[in-house]
C-alpha cells in the first residue's frame, strides 16, 4: 500500500475546511508541530478511514470535531498498479449512522453492508489493524507494544505479517477432509459388519435350499398321483352329467308338452264360450235391418224440410236488407228536403237590400249576392237530382213480393223436430250393424280355430303319454353324481393343499437361492469395500499429515524459523548503528518445558526476545527508556521491512509517531541515520515529532498548527 491522498472534514481537531494531504509530493517527511496541534490525528484519520479504528479504539463519535454533527475521511492509495479510494462517514444525530465506500478508479466496489465492505478492504490489503499497528505504525506511546506482547501474540502477529493465514485455511480444509474421510470409514466399517453378518448365513442358506428342493420333489409326486385320480373322477362325472342332461331335457320336453296340452284345453273352452256369445249377438241383425230402412226414409224427409227452411231463411234475410235500405233512403230524403227549404230561405234573403253573407254575417254587394245565388242554385239542382233517384227506387214493391213468397212456403216445425228426435235416437244403428257383421265373421273364424284345437289336442295328448312311458324307464343318476361330486371336492381340496405346500417350498427355495446369490454378491462387495477402506485409511493418513504440515508446528513454524534470521539480522544491523555495537537481540522460537514428561523435558513453540549488551543478557525491564526504545525501534523496523516486501500485503508505508524524546542528542542523530539508511526500502515514510531541532534533519516537513477554526497543516520543502 502506497498512500496517495488524504482528505478529512470535521475529524478530531480538523474542521470542514482542512487542507488536502498530497503524498505524491514527498517520499520521506517529518510531521512537526506543538503538542495537541493535530499531528497524530492525521494518522488516526488514515486508520479510521481504512479499518474504522484509531487511538480512540472503535468509538467514532469521540472523533467528530467539536460542534459538528458529522465527519468524513477520504483516503486514496496505490496497490499492485491499482488506485483505490476509501470513503468513511459518521453522522452523530438521530441515533447515529455510518457509511463506508470502496472505489477502484471509477468502479464502485462497495458491498451491501459496511461489514462486507470492510472485509473486502482487509482482503485487498491482506492486512488487519492489529498487524499494521504492530509493524509499520509505531504509534505514540506504543513503540514497545510488540516487545511487551506475550510470546503467543508475538508469533501470531508475525504469522499474520508473513501471510500464514492461508496455511490456517489449508489446515482447516485438511481437517474437514480428514473428518469426511473418517465418516466414510465409519460407514464402511458398519457396511462391512453387515456384509459379514450376511456372509455368516451362507451355510444356512444352502441347507434351506436343499430342504426346499426335497420338499418340492415329494409334493410334486403326490400332486401327480392325485391329479390322475381327479382326472378319472372328472371323466366319469362328465359321462354321468351328459346322461343326466339328456334325462333332464326329456323331462323338460314332457313338462313343456303337458303345459301346451293344458293351454290347448283352456283355449278350447274359452273359444267355445266365445262362439256361444257371438251366436246370441247376431240374432239381432234382422230387426236392425228393418230399423235402418226406416232411418233412410226419415233422412230423406229431414233433407226436404231442410231445403224449405233454408229458402225461407234466405228470403227473410233479403227482406231485412231491403227494409234497411228503404229506411236509409227515407232518412236521406228528409235530409235533402230540409236542405232545399234552407236554400230557398237563403235565396229569399238575398233579394233584400240588407242581405248578409251566410258564412261570415257581413253585408255583401250586388256582385257578391249574384255569386252566392249561383252557388245556391247549383246546390238545389244537385239535391233535386238525388231526391228523384230516391223516388224512382222500387224497394217497397220488392218488400211486398218477398213477404208474399215467405207466406207461400209451407213448413211444419213440429213435424220437423219430431223427425230430428227420431234420427237422433237411431244415430248408432249403422255402427251397431257393422259390429254385428264383424261378430258374424268372427264366429265363423272361431269355429274353424276350435276345430283345429281339437285335432291338436288329440296329437299332443298322444305325445305326452309316450314321453311319460319313456321317463318311467330312465335310471336314477343323482346318487352316483353326488358320490362323484364329494370325491372330486375332497380330491381338489387335497390338491390345493399340496399346491400350497409346493408354492411355499418354491418360495423358500427362491429365498434361499436369492440369499446364496446375494452372498456371492456380498463376497465380491466385501473385497471392494475392504479395498476402499484401505484407500480411505491412506487418504486419512495423508490428510492428518497435511493438518500437521499446515499447522502452527508445521510449514508455518518453518516459514517463521526462516524469517527469524532475517528479522534478527535487520534488527541487529540497526542496533549496531543505534548503540555503536553495544546491544544485540536474538529471537528464540522453541524452548524446553519446565516439567518433564516420561523423564524428559518437552519442546514448546514460543517467540521470546533475548536482549544482550556488553554486560550480558538482561531482562527487557532492566534497560533504560532510551535503550528500550532503540530495541523496540530496531525490531519494529525489521518487521516493517519484512512486511513491506511480503507478497500480498506489499505495505510500503512506514509511520514513526514520536519516541525521539527518550533519546539524547547522539541517540537522536543515530535514529535519523537509521531512518535515512532504510528510506529506500519504503515508498513513503512519515516521522511525527515536536522536537524543533530534530525536524530540521528532514528536508520535507508537514508543519501542523492549530487556529481558532481548527487544525491545519502546510507542506514545506516539497
Amino acid at each position: 500500500m502506497i498512500p496517495v491522498k488524504l482528505t478529512l472534514s470535521n475529524f478530531t481537531s480538523y474542521s470542514d475546511n482542512a487542507p488536502e494531504l498530497d503524498f505524491t509530493k514527498f517520499k520521506l517527511a517529518a510531521v512537526s508541530g506543538l503538542n495537541g496541534a493535530g499531528k497524530s490525528s492525521l494518522l488516526d484519520a488514515i486508520t479510521w478511514c481504512i479499518w474504522g479504528q484509531s487511538r480512540a479504539g472503535e468509538s467514532s463519535d469521540d472523533l467528530v470535531h467539536a460542534g459538528a454533527d458529522s465527519m468524513q475521511v477520504e483516503f486514496s492509495f496505490q496497490l499492485d498498479g491499482h488506485l483505490y479510494t476509501v470513503k468513511r462517514r459518521r453522522v452523530k444525530k438521530s441515533g447515529g449512522s455510518s457509511a463506508l465506500e470502496l472505489w477502484s478508479n471509477s468502479h464502485n466496489l462497495t458491498e451491501g453492508t459496511i461489514k462486507a465492505t470492510q472485509e473486502k478492504i482487509i482482503n485487498i490489503l491482506h492486512l488487519t489493524f492489529e498487524t499494521f499497528t504492530n509493524s509499520s505504525y509505531l504509534r505514540q506511546g506504543h513503540a514497545d507494544e510488540f516487545t511487551l506482547m506475550g510470546p503467543t501474540d508475538r508469533k501470531r502477529i508475525l504469522a499474520d505479517i508473513l501471510g500464514l493465514s492461508s496455511y490456517d485455511l489449508l489446515e482447516e480444509k485438511a481437517k474437514e477432509k480428514s473428518k469426511e474421510t473418517q465418516v466414510q470409514l465409519d460407514l464402511l466399517n458398519y457396511q462391512l459388519l453387515e456384509i459379514e453378518a450376511e456372509l455368516s448365513q451362507k451355510e444356512v442358506s444352502n441347507q434351506k435350499k436343499n430342504l426346499a428342493e426335497k420338499k418340492i420333489n415329494d409334493v410334486e409326486s403326490k400332486i401327480s398321483v392325485l391329479e390322475k385320480e381327479l382326472k378319472a373322477f372328472q371323466e366319469k362325472k362328465a359321462s354321468l352329467n351328459a346322461t343326466n342332461e339328456q334325462q333332464n331335457k326329456l323331462k323338460q320336453t314332457l313338462n313343456e308338452s303337458q303345459t301346451e296340452l293344458s293351454n290347448i284345453l283352456s283355449q278350447g273352452k274359452s273359444r267355445a264360450e266365445k262362439i256361444k256369445q257371438l251366436g246370441i249377438e247376431i240374432t239381432e241383425l234382422p230387426e236392425l235391418d228393418k230399423k235402418l230402412t226406416q232411418l233412410k226414409t226419415l233422412e230423406k224427409e229431414k233433407e226436404q224440410y231442410s231445403l224449405f227452411l233454408q229458402k225461407k231463411l234466405e228470403l227473410e234475410n233479403n227482406l231485412t236488407t231491403i227494409k234497411s235500405n228503404l229506411a236509409l233512403k227515407n232518412q236521406q230524403k228528409e235530409t235533402f228536403e230540409k236542405s232545399l227549404k234552407e236554400i230557398k230561405l237563403h235565396l229569399e234573403d238575398l233579394e233584400n237590400s240588407s242581405a248578409k253573407c251566410p258564412t261570415c254575417g257581413q253585408m255583401i254587394n250586388q256582385l257578391q249576392k249574384q255569386k252566392v245565388k249561383t252557388e245556391y242554385l247549383e246546390k238545389m239542382k244537385d239535391l233535386k237530382m238525388k231526391l228523384d233517384e230516391i223516388k224512382t227506387s222500387n224497394e217497397e214493391t220488392e218488400i211486398l213480393k218477398l213477404e208474399k213468397e215467405i207466406n207461400n212456403i209451407s213448413f211444419d216445425n213440429d213435424k220437423y223436430q219430431q223427425i230430428l228426435r227420431k234420427l237422433n235416437e237411431m244415430s248408432g244403428l249403422q255402427e251397431k250393424r257393422e259390429k254385428l257383421i264383424a261378430s258374424q265373421a268372427t264366429l265363423e273364424s272361431e269355429k274353424k280355430v276350435v276345430s283345429e284345437l281339437r285335432s291338436l289336442f288329440s296329437n299332443k295328448k298322444s305325445q305326452v303319454e309316450k314321453l311319460e312311458k319313456e321317463i318311467e324307464k330312465l335310471p336314477n343318476l343323482e346318487k352316483d353324481l353326488n358320490t362323484l361330486e364329494t370325491n372330486t371336492q375332497e380330491g381338489e381340496l387335497q390338491l390345493n393343499a399340496l399346491r400350497s405346500e409346493e408354492k411355499e417350498a418354491r418360495n423358500l427355495l427362491g429365498q434361499a437361492v436369492e440369499l446364496i446369490s446375494r452372498v456371492e454378491h456380498m463376497e465380491k462387495l466385501q473385497k471392494e469395500k475392504v479395498a476402499e477402506k484401505e484407500r480411505l485409511q491412506k487418504e486419512k493418513e495423508i490428510f492428518e499429515d497435511l493438518v500437521l504440515a499446515f499447522g502452527k508446528k508445521g510449514i508455518q513454524a518453518m516459514i517463521i524459523e526462516a524469517a527469524i534470521p532475517e528479522i534478527e539480522d535487520e534488527a541487529n544491523s540497526l542496533l549496531e548503528k543505534l548503540t555503536e555495537g553495544r546491544m544485540k537481540i536474538s529471537l528464540l522460537t522453541q524452548r524446553e518445558t519446565k516439567t518433564k514428561i516420561a523423564g524428559e523435558r518437552g519442546i514448546i513453540e514460543t517467540m521470546d526476545i533475548i536482549i544482550s549488551d556488553e554486560m550480558g543478557e538482561r531482562p527487557y525491564e532492566l534497560y533504560s527508556g532510551g535503550e528500550a526504545f532503540r530495541v523496540n525501534f530496531a525490531i519494529r523496523l525489521a518487521i516493517s521491512k519484512l512486511l513491506a516486501h511480503r507478497a500480498g500485503a506489499n505495505l510500503q508505508f512506514l509511520i514513526i509517531d514520536e519516541g525521539f524524546g527518550s533519546q539524547d542528542a547522539p541517540g537522536r542523530a543515530r535514529l535519523v541515520e537509521a531512518i535515512d539508511a532504510i528510506k529506500n526500502d519504503f515508498e513513503k515514510i512519515l516521522i511525527i515529532t515536536h522536537i524543533e531541532e530534530l525536524k530540521d534533519e528532514f528536508p520535507v516537513r508537514i508543519e501542523v498548527s492549530k487556529t481558532g477554526a481548527g487544525s491545519t497543516f502546510e507542506i514545506v520543502g516539497a
